[in-house]
């Protein structure tokens, strides 16, 4: 049972690792594309987060659809069919938009070029030919953070996804209870320490399986006395005794009282809900309140995506139409400021085909 459950679990995180590395891909070949300039140009940046949305659209979509795979294969294991139908897509977090995820990669890079507000690149091939070796190694470093930030949003929205798609498919599958399954060999570290306490844990449908920024854990089913994910973890169980006897002086513990001396804390992240956290963690107590999404959800920021792409849509064409080398303008209490370069023509093309794909899933005229 132990080595079906493992070969199956192996099989789906691979097929999992490859969505996630695929679309990463396709998105830093994106802002790679971008000229140092670009990156500050919202007519570019804002183009190039509307062409990774779509990319992301598509990516979430894969991975709630290999989460029910996932999801069917344990119910197997624990001698369950797989019932109900999961929605193809819904957004991943709350409070904002998918849209605004992806244009991150910008704003981290950003935010770090401001700390050097010298170092102004036009080209790529001028910085690594400038003979101060520390500029280059200063925009290196940009878009290093940039990249992480990437990421950081995929793995995060890939696994918070996937385990939504995961429990809902347990729930009408009629399940009660499940367990975080913890995946070490999926980190070059193994499983983080705040992921092997909880997965003492068990969780009820009414739960959500708190995560935290990066997390690779996925979600077993226990049905009566059949818990797989219990199987799964045993190896890595035996850290969390080692780690509880060492706090109680001696070499393991299954003991509650020495297990819950390794505290953990579960707080609401505005955008992704439930966190796993170190007890002594600092919480943002003024963050939006956080509801789970939905299909209304989904409907409401797919209707935000529309208005800005619609915004957009109008300002690149005052631009490419007028004589002005730039448009600077507000919207939804930010300000913007699109210029004219080689690349803002392709841009709105982004821009437009994001709008044509919000306007289809809205169900609105063209």
């Amino acid at each position: 049972m132990a080595d079906s459950a493992l070969a199956a679990v192996q099989a789906l995180d691979d097929q999992r690792l490859k969505l996630v590395d695929e679309f990463v891909r396709r998105a830093w070949n994106m802002w790679r594309s971008l000229t140092p300039s670009d990156w500050w140009n919202d007519a570019v940046a804002e183009g190039a987060a509307a062409y990774v949305t779509q990319q992301h659209i598509a990516f979430v979509k894969a991975m709630r659809q290999q989460g029910i795979s996932y999801a069917d294969t344990m119910l197997r294991l624990a001698g369950v069919n797989g019932l109900g139908d999961v929605p193809q897509y819904e957004v991943v977090r709350a409070n904002t938009d998918p849209w605004q995820v992806s244009m991150r990669v910008a704003d981290e890079y950003r935010t770090q070029a401001v700390k050097n507000p010298e170092i102004r690149p036009a080209t790529w091939d001028e910085i690594l030919k400038d003979a101060d070796q520390s500029a280059a190694d200063h925009v290196k470093a940009w878009l290093m953070s940039a990249k992480i930030q990437l990421e950081n949003n995929a793995v995060t929205d890939g696994y918070v996804t996937q385990n939504r798609a995961i429990q809902s498919r347990y729930r009408s599958s009629g399940v009660e209870r499940y367990r975080r399954v913890i995946h070490p060999e999926l980190s070059k570290t193994g499983s983080c320490g705040l992921c092997v306490v909880a997965a003492t844990n068990t969780f009820t449908r009414a739960d959500l399986m708190p995560m935290h920024n990066r997390c690779k854990c996925t979600v077993a089913p226990i049905v009566g006395s059949n818990d797989p994910g219990l199987k799964l973890n045993s190896d890595d169980l035996m850290t969390i005794y080692k780690a509880a006897g060492k706090t109680a002086g001696r070499d393991y513990s299954t003991s509650a009282t020495d297990l819950t001396k390794l505290r953990v804390k579960v707080v609401n992240n505005s955008e992704l809900g439930p966190v796993l956290l170190r007890k002594d963690a600092p919480v943002n107590e003024n963050a939006p309140e956080w509801h789970l999404p939905d299909m209304r959800m989904t409907h409401a920021q797919m209707e935000r995506m529309f208005a800005r792409a619609t915004e957009f849509n109008s300002r690149y064409k005052e631009l490419l139409d007028g004589d002005k080398d730039s448009v600077r303008f507000r919207f939804d209490g930010r300000s913007y400021e699109f210029k004219k370069t080689v690349h803002t023509k392709q841009a709105w093309q982004y821009v437009r085909s994001l709008l044509a794909y919000s306007r289809g899933f809205l169900g609105l005229a063209a």
